[in-house]
């Protein structure tokens, strides 16, 4: 749908979420952190998705595939070349991306990491960041992950979050044109903590900054990860689900990382987005096939439980 398009509807009087709904459609405005009406708490209506990054060694149309064969419905791109590059978001074609997606018989993409996606240390990220809130509005995608990256060791926590700030501001004006949200995850110096969250939520008041909460970042930092998210549930607007052993991932589950008392308070707090598996991608494809299968069993396991 084009932008034109776009501001017919919200001229119509309808809700923020009604026009993502219109835009995105049904399926991918899940993403971005709905919550649950009282009627629809019993039964825990989050989306089930996988990110490409399991098979970043393999094209975009093998993960795709191998995705949908596990039998997830959602997936999630990555656009952080070389390390994952299955999205270049100044060469792939959005409209060549939707129409995978349909080919491959998914009904939404949830969110895609930005390149040069640590906003503090990478000068590029603002010019990175912006672009990729561009094609994800393009290719149908409501949130766009980055992280706020480590600090120099000469930088000031103020001089730091300055940095940040401002960053922030220029790529949130493109955030919200564009109504797609601009997702921290806690990747860097702040944002693995609850307070450090809070910090950078509090650098911006635009509605369109909100959490991609990720259970082993938090976990591997040395933080409550079910602490932590309680504290800024309410600004989650997608999730990472991962479990590690010793920081090697594992299928959910299996591993040291308390997804149980995670899902437990995304549930409590009428979180109704999605629950995106991630995996750092180290292994090769046919011993990651089993493993992300396993985990979507876990994951429609513990939310019929919970």
């Amino acid at each position: 749908m084009s932008v034109h398009r776009c501001c017919e509807i919200e001229g119509l009087g309808l809700t923020r979420r009604e026009v993502l709904a219109a835009v995105l459609g049904a399926g991918t405005t899940a993403a971005v952190g709905a919550r649950l009406s009282a009627a629809s708490a019993e039964r825990w209506p989050v989306k089930i998705g996988c990110g490409t990054v399991s098979f970043r060694k393999q094209s975009l149309r093998e993960a795709l595939a191998r995705i949908r064969q596990a039998g997830y419905k959602y997936v999630e791109p990555q656009a952080t070349g070389p390390w994952c590059p299955h999205v270049d978001v100044w060469k792939s074609d959005p409209a060549e991306f939707r129409r995978l997606l349909i080919e491959f018989g998914f009904e939404g993409a949830t969110a895609l990491w930005a390149p040069d996606g640590a906003l503090i240390p990478n000068p590029k990220s603002l010019e990175g960041v912006s672009q990729a809130v561009r094609w994800a509005h393009e290719a149908g995608i409501p949130v766009v992950n980055c992280g706020d990256g480590r600090k120099p060791q000469t930088m000031s926590d103020a001089d730091a979050l300055k940095v940040l700030g401002e960053r922030l501001a220029a790529i949130l004006e493109v955030a919200e044109k564009c109504q797609v949200y601009l997702a921290i995850e806690p990747h860097g110096t702040f944002s693995v903590t609850a307070e450090g969250l809070k910090k950078i939520l509090g650098l911006s008041r635009s509605k369109w900054l909100g959490i991609n909460y990720d259970t082993a970042n938090v976990h591997h930092a040395g933080s409550d990860e079910v602490a932590t998210l309680r504290a800024v549930v309410e600004r989650v607007v997608h999730v990472h689900v991962k479990d590690t052993v010793a920081n090697q991932c594992v299928a959910l589950g299996q591993g040291e990382v308390n997804l149980r008392g995670c899902l437990q308070v995304l549930k409590q707090h009428g979180y109704a987005g999605v629950l995106s598996l991630e995996t750092e991608g180290d292994f090769e494809a046919d011993r990651v096939q089993p493993l992300i299968a396993a985990s979507r069993q876990y994951l429609i396991n513990a939310v019929a439980e919970i």
